[in-house]
């Protein structure tokens, strides 16, 4: 891929699309990609911003050919997010541990607590549950990891 234009059919060729579709979607005239490629006409930065935004296309790639094609989308830490919002470690565990589940059994212990606690207002689950992670982990202790205890 040496050369802008190059770069610019193999976006297409990618996302397969043509002329007037990727066109359409940067707000060009056909006439201008058919430019492009067939002539080289460099794109404005401007147009080259928009091309990599809508197809997430990596900018030093598009103009000089270095890394790879696509942005590399960023990863998603469960740990991280959860402890954002302030989760102790036992809520952390406790989410991951919900995971585990088989997704048939999940869902039934979803509906399960939907219509158990639909009979609840928030003033009596309040009472159920409480807020304070430290009283919440000394009412609900952990289960061990164990797995030889029976449960």
């Amino acid at each position: 891929m040496d050369t802008i234009k190059d770069r610019v059919l193999l976006i297409l060729k990618e996302f397969n699309i043509n002329k007037t579709e990727f066109a359409n979607k940067l707000n060009i005239t056909q006439s201008y990609v058919s430019r492009l490629v067939n002539k080289g006409v460099i794109p404005s930065d401007r147009l080259i911003e928009d091309i990599c935004e809508k197809f997430s296309i990596n900018e030093d790639w598009f103009r000089y050919g270095k890394g790879p094609m696509k942005i590399q989308p960023k990863k998603f830490s469960l740990d991280d997010f959860v402890k954002s919002k302030g989760a102790t470690d036992l809520e952390l565990e406790i989410v991951k541990a919900y995971f585990d589940i088989e997704p048939d059994t999940r869902k039934m212990l979803v509906e399960h607590f939907r219509n158990r606690l639909s009979a609840y207002s928030v003033d009596r689950l309040e009472d159920l549950i409480p807020s304070d992670p430290e009283e919440l982990e000394a009412k609900y202790p952990p289960i061990s990891d164990d797995k030889s205890e029976s449960v």
